[in-house]
């Protein structure tokens, strides 16, 4: 481990997360072009969700219901799938460059990865996936147990109070586990393979410290947020909900890109820290 203290780690994650805004202006305006493109057709896509009565008059049957909400389900998770792999390619885009900014010449860490489409590239997705998967299963796992319990005869009030517990364990346990994993993204990012073991024995002991420096980095990112979606809502006027909304995915972009590049950068210098099993890693 690194003599790294959590403070440098902070300052160098906001400093390095600036910095690579300032050198690659491209990638962050391509970035948010297409972030906000998919945020808006998504946006239309839900307001196209809701059929008129006039197209309730011509759904005459269940099929013709059932078939326009699958490519409306199918359209928006195209979308989300989308955006996710261009956050991805911001986000492996600089987590590489902030590596450039502090290397380590003495560390055998892996090999930079240098094309977009590369192994590292795909491991990181392929780690994002896995851990989305693993929320997703944990949901599922909750609505079971909510069913189960409904159909056992216990009441609304009962099944409800133990499925919010069941689901606060759930989130609090997946929550470890990204903590616990959360250095495989910036080693996977730059090349090295998917080593769960190493990063699950780096981060052991240090959860907290992980998890406290990862909340407080994005604190600015919270209030920038906050101080831009105020601002959306005094520009807009009262009747006009559709410039509301289009402000208000404007700056939702704006706040995705910043949490990536900031998330990007903190994991970092957390690998700096804690990750000595990784990068001795392939």
């Amino acid at each position: 481990m690194e003599d790294i203290t959590l403070s440098q780690c902070l300052k160098g994650a906001w400093r390095d997360a600036a910095e690579s805004v300032r050198r690659m202006p491209t990638l962050f305006l391509l970035a948010f072009v297409l972030v906000l493109a998919t945020g808006i057709a998504g946006y239309q896509e839900q307001l196209s969700e809701s059929p008129s009565a006039s197209s309730l008059s011509s759904m005459t049957n269940s099929s013709a219901l059932h078939s326009a909400a699958l490519g409306h389900s199918l359209t928006s998770l195209g979308l989300a799938f989308l955006q996710s792999l261009v956050i991805a390619v911001l986000a492996v885009q600089v987590i590489r460059f902030a590596m450039t900014l502090n290397p380590e010449p003495d560390a055998a860490a892996p090999a930079q990865a240098t094309r977009l489409w590369d192994a590292g590239f795909r491991r990181y997705f392929l780690l994002c996936i896995a851990l989305v998967a693993a929320y997703v299963g944990a949901t599922v796992v909750v609505v079971i147990a909510w069913i189960l319990m409904r159909l056992a005869g216990l009441s609304s009030g009962t099944s409800m109070a133990a499925t919010a517990t069941l689901a606060v364990l759930a989130l609090c346990g997946m929550s470890y586990v990204s903590g616990r994993l959360a250095l495989l993204f910036p080693h996977t990012a730059a090349g090295g393979h998917l080593a769960w073991r190493a990063a699950w024995e780096d981060t052991r002991g240090h959860f907290w410290a992980i998890a406290s420096t990862a909340v407080v980095a994005i604190l600015p990112i919270v209030a920038i947020a906050t101080v831009f979606t105020v601002l959306a809502e005094m520009l807009a006027t009262a009747g006009s909900i559709d410039s509301l909304s289009v402000g208000l995915l404007v700056v939702q972009s704006v706040v995705t890109l910043l949490y990536t590049a900031t998330t990007a950068t903190c994991s970092v210098w957390l690998y700096k820290k804690f990750g000595a099993g990784l990068k001795a890693q392939p």
